[in-house]
């Protein structure tokens, strides 16, 4: 059976120390670079990442939702946020920030809150998007996600590295067991 795994992942940090987690998280970054992004980055400097990443210790939330190969993974990624959402609504947690994909993206996001909120998801829930470049602290879920795929292609390390940062680690009510 052909499967595939979307994941979201957040970082929670709290208000009073945005500024400083921002500033250390863009400190990471190299000379030129508008962001970090696992992808673009090579072996040492994931491990440098990681490691500083570890001290820093932001709190972060993976949702993950396991589903049939699909072409467009919309569904999967509104699964993986309904989730994520009721999860932030249990903690207290009211304001979010998605990183920006496209305008027409943007809206379905929004859309799917309020119709989410229509359904019984509190009310104060709010989100907004800022693009990553603009904005550090998507940088911590971007290099989470890293380590989780990297986990799951044979290599732990970088994500137990980060274990104790992880204070939740969800699947959704209707993902299909590993």
């Amino acid at each position: 059976m052909d499967r595939q795994e979307y994941l979201i992942g957040a970082a929670l940090v709290p208000v009073t120390a945005c500024d400083e987690v921002r500033a250390q998280v863009r400190a990471l970054a190299l000379p030129g670079q508008i962001k970090l992004h696992w992808t673009d980055e090579q072996e040492s400097r994931r491990r440098t990442i990681v490691k500083r990443l570890a001290e820093i210790a932001p709190m972060t939330v993976v949702v993950t939702h396991l589903s049939e190969r699909v072409k467009k993974n919309e569904r999967c990624r509104r699964k993986c946020l309904e989730a994520l959402y009721h999860e932030m609504v249990g903690m207290e947690i009211y304001d979010l920030t998605l990183e920006h994909r496209s305008d027409k993206q943007n809206a379905a996001d929004r859309a799917h809150i309020v119709s989410l909120q229509g359904q019984g998801l509190e009310r104060g829930i709010r989100i907004r998007h800022l693009r990553g470049g603009d904005e550090p602290l998507l940088w911590i879920a971007d290099i989470l996600l890293g380590a989780v795929n990297a986990a799951a292609m044979g290599e732990p390390r970088y994500l137990e590295a980060l274990q104790e940062t992880i204070v939740v680690q969800h699947r959704t009510a209707d993902s299909l067991m590993p």
